[in-house]
């Protein structure tokens, strides 16, 4: 079954009854046809309508053509349809004063019917192949904002990777040295979890990262809180703008948080669920303390918990 189109819409601005009958002859069988007999008529119709096409008359009293023109492309509704002059034959700095205000072509009179009908198909198409390239465009853009933000992202937790914390951290120090802010970052590991793996299978091992993504998400909700997936099952959280007494705080909270998820884990030394091992530093950043200072003695930390028996939380703290 052909699919029926709506037809174009064709405004035509022209102060001469004699012209408009001659263009609505012309286009009546393709295009419905709308007119206005003044400058000032055509804008109000042109925002009312806002046509696929217009055939504007230069010489007009009150407002010209080359007024009417360079008004509807200073006017966001109405600045993207084609306009066409149709006019007595211009001189070229006229003509070149009418395509500067924005029109697209000329068409001389006396009025030539299929001139007339070539020029506005061809125009029309020209403006249809202009928008589809654009909705492309858009479209493409948006797919690659997309796979950016993918390609950033932990498929299995929905928390940014690795490769998102680098540049966040980085980003994040170099703010904090120009502000002479405080910086904190948090990391933690699951312990035992290679023999919660073991026993309880791989896709188990999952679905209990896939719960600390979540309670991350749930517990560190300030715009400004950046938590991630480091690698395995280690995680970490970047704290902007946080001292010392506040990140420790925060970071013993997700210790004592993912106990009371009671996720089971009957092969832990330490309890019978699912614990985490804590490490927090917290400095003001200098040019010495780089990111991946912060990431050693983050990292020091949390090491230092699992030495001293696990589900424990180490907290450091530098002066400036």
């Amino acid at each position: 079954m052909q699919r029926n189109h709506p037809r174009k819409k064709i405004l035509i601005i022209d102060d001469t009854p004699a012209n408009i009958s001659i263009l609505n002859e012309t286009l009546k069988d393709e295009y419905d046809v709308f007119f206005a007999t003044s400058g000032a008529e055509g804008l109000r119709v042109a925002a009312a309508l806002v046509p696929d096409l217009i055939l504007l008359d230069i010489m007009m009293p009150e407002m010209d053509g080359f007024q009417v023109c360079r008004k509807l492309k200073g006017t966001e509704l109405t600045c993207a349809i084609p306009v066409i002059y149709v006019t007595a034959v211009v001189s070229h700095q006229e003509e070149a004063k009418g395509l500067e205000c924005g029109a697209v072509d000329y068409i001389t009179k006396p009025i030539s019917p299929p001139v007339v009908l070539i020029r506005v198909r061809n125009h029309l198409e020209l403006t249809r192949r202009s928008r589809m390239l654009e909705a492309l465009s858009e479209e493409l853009a948006r797919k690659n904002r997309q796979l950016q933000l993918l390609a950033r992202m932990d498929g299995l937790t929905g928390l940014a990777n690795r490769r998102f914390l680098d540049e966040t951290l980085d980003a994040e120090v170099r703010r904090a040295q120009r502000c002479g802010t405080p910086l904190s970052l948090i990391m933690c590991d699951i312990d035992f979890f290679k023999r919660y793996n073991d026993r309880y299978g791989h896709q188990a091992g999952d679905d209990a990262l896939r719960r600390i993504g979540s309670l991350l998400q749930r517990l560190f909700q300030r715009g400004s809180d950046f938590p991630c997936r480091y690698g395995g099952e280690e995680f970490a959280i970047i704290l902007p703008e946080t001292g010392a007494e506040q990140a420790s705080h925060l970071a013993e909270h997700l210790r004592s948080a993912m106990c009371e998820e009671a996720l089971p884990h009957a092969f832990s030394d330490v309890s019978n669920c699912v614990t985490l091992s804590v490490g927090v530093v917290s400095a003001a950043a200098s040019e010495g303390r780089t990111a991946q200072w912060f990431i050693g003695q983050a990292d020091a930390a949390l090491y230092r918990s699992k030495d001293e028996g696990r589900n424990l939380t180490t907290a450091v703290a530098f002066d400036p």
